[in-house]
């Protein structure tokens, strides 16, 4: 048998090239592992387990910061393997640190191996973001073998490696990096974790567009998979469960990147609105779900007279398909007219928006601002269909009581339903098509 070095793939016979990862001269000759039948008469039963009640103080360890724990499920789930990804530069390392300061409050042990970086440069990240915590210990390995050891034999909670891309086991001859290095660390890292019951926080380096496959490999071998987002033009940072053994995955956390480190996000729906929005033509707002997180955006629009015979289309952090459909329902099922109008569109605050259910603010942006009127305190929530008519809302009783938390005067959502307090609440206002908009606004 002939086995790859790189990805760990098996073949009968030898070839130039791995016919699994397409990589060249990695096919070496190996034995076939007998271990299984020399060691059979060493087989003996093991003991089984019934379903238990977990011990409270035991499987709850919440950290300083609420939107971690939304995230996680409100607490650290006990000898879990978490695995912590994001683009270079975003700020992995940082959130891991603040972790394990977090984490080490209460005199909690908590670990964490540098693997690039030595104990100066860590020292001196602590030190800039302000923490002196005499609980975290650093180990300095790039070694698998060195951390398995140091981990079971400490008293710690928590380890936090930083990170899995250049570690190396001594076991496997392929260099760090390669798919069978990252695929054997993560076994042996997961059974550490549920033998010596302790929980393991791996970050990983991938690039901005997942095009390297190997992340895939390792997420199915963990626990929780979070992934930290950021815009380049803002201090936001969000992160997401894409996978939660414990916990459902609609939660995303919110974040600020100061000059120190992260901090929550402590009022998110002004966050992403201007200050000036009141008064000004051309501005809609709208309350949209981020996964399970309800966020208020402000939709902005401009409609100008061209003299051309094709009129311009143009937005920003929303598809020029939508905005086409949209004007086109505009056209066909209200009064406005748009022919000779340039139509451009941006969602403030560089948040791209996929979901349909802004599209009543969309619209109504355009028309405001085709009108040269301003909205007021209004808040719209629903899909326009083709036909003019209005479409369900996901989640419309959740965003609706989001909306009502604030100061505005009217949420205009379609005649769907939602609870009768909902109904009798004087700020609501029910429509059924484009037509009846366009006396709301």
């Amino acid at each position: 048998m002939f086995k790859c070095t790189e990805c760990g793939n098996t073949e009968a016979k030898w070839t130039w090239k791995c016919p699994s990862c397409k990589a060249w001269n990695t096919l070496v000759e190996s034995e076939e592992n007998s271990k299984t039948s020399k060691n059979k008469s060493k087989w003996k039963a093991r003991e089984v387990f019934s379903i238990i009640e977990p011990k409270e103080e035991l499987n709850k360890t919440q950290f300083a910061s609420s939107e971690l724990n939304s995230v996680l499920g409100w607490w650290l789930t006990m000898w879990s393997l978490i695995l912590l990804s994001g683009e270079p530069w975003i700020g992995k390392s940082t959130l891991a640190l603040q972790i394990a300061d977090w984490h080490a409050t209460d005199s909690r042990e908590t670990l964490y191996i540098s693997s690039e970086e030595n104990v100066y440069q860590l020292s001196s990240r602590a030190k800039r973001l302000g923490i002196s915590n005499n609980s975290i210990q650093i180990l300095n390995t790039s070694n698998l073998e060195d951390i398995i050891e140091t981990i079971e034999n400490s008293k710690i909670n928590l380890a936090i490696i930083d990170s899995i891309s250049v570690i190396s086991s001594l076991d496997i001859t392929s260099s760090s990096w390669s798919i069978s290095q990252v695929k054997y660390i993560a076994e042996k890292l997961m059974e550490v974790a549920k033998k010596s019951q302790k929980s393991i926080i791996l970050i990983w380096h991938v690039t901005k567009d997942w095009t390297i496959s190997w992340p895939k490999v390792l997420e199915h071998l963990v626990d929780t998979v979070l992934y930290l987002e950021w815009s380049r033009f803002e201090n936001y940072r969000i992160l997401r469960s894409f996978k939660n053994r414990f916990w459902p995955t609609d939660e995303v956390g919110l974040f600020t990147m100061t000059e120190q480190w992260m901090q929550d996000l402590k009022n998110p729906w002004l966050e992403f609105i201007s200050n000036e929005w009141q008064g000004l033509s051309g501005s809609a707002l709208a309350m949209t779900m981020e996964w399970n997180r309800s966020l208020l955006v402000e939709i902005e629009a401009l409609t100008t007279y061209t003299k051309f015979w094709y009129p311009k289309r143009s937005s920003r952090w929303v598809n020029n398909g939508k905005l086409d459909l949209l004007i086109a329902v505009i056209t066909k099922f209200s009064d406005i007219k748009l022919e000779s109008y340039d139509v451009y569109l941006n969602i403030s605050r560089w948040l791209n928006i996929a979901e349909p259910w802004i599209d009543l603010a969309i619209i109504a942006a355009i028309i405001s601002s085709k009108n040269n009127k301003s909205l007021g305190k209004t808040i719209f929530i629903w899909e326009v269909s083709l036909t003019g008519v209005v479409k369900n809302v996901f989640n419309l009783q959740k965003r609706v009581d989001e909306a009502l938390k604030l100061w505005f005067e009217k949420v205009v959502i379609p005649s769907w339903i939602i609870s009768e307090k909902t109904k009798k609440c004087g700020k609501i206002i029910e429509i059924k098509s484009i037509k009846e908009l366009e006396k709301v606004i």
